[in-house]
């Protein structure tokens, strides 16, 4: 799939999505306690907060797109036979 996320991208963004839903951290505190771990980004840079919101704000809107169920209508449909 194009543009599937690396095991560390999902690692990385599951923890980023936890920190900041599940125990309410600001980003500037969920990349202290990323960096305290020895996270960095994908690309070998320290995270900042910057990093942190795009990487959550990425992953969430990445999260809508795949998982939400897609609308569907169907209207005007006819049937005709044929002989």
């Amino acid at each position: 799939m194009i543009g599937a996320y690396s095991p560390f991208q999902i690692e990385l963004s599951d923890k980023i999505i936890r920190l900041r839903d599940a125990e309410g951290l600001t980003y500037k505190a969920i990349a202290e306690v990323l960096i305290a771990e020895g996270y960095r980004s994908p690309r070998g840079f320290d995270l900042g907060p910057e990093s942190v919101f795009s990487i959550y704000k990425k992953r969430k809107r990445r999260d809508d797109r795949l998982l939400t169920a897609p609308a569907i209508r169907i209207s005007a449909v006819e049937v005709e036979h044929l002989t």
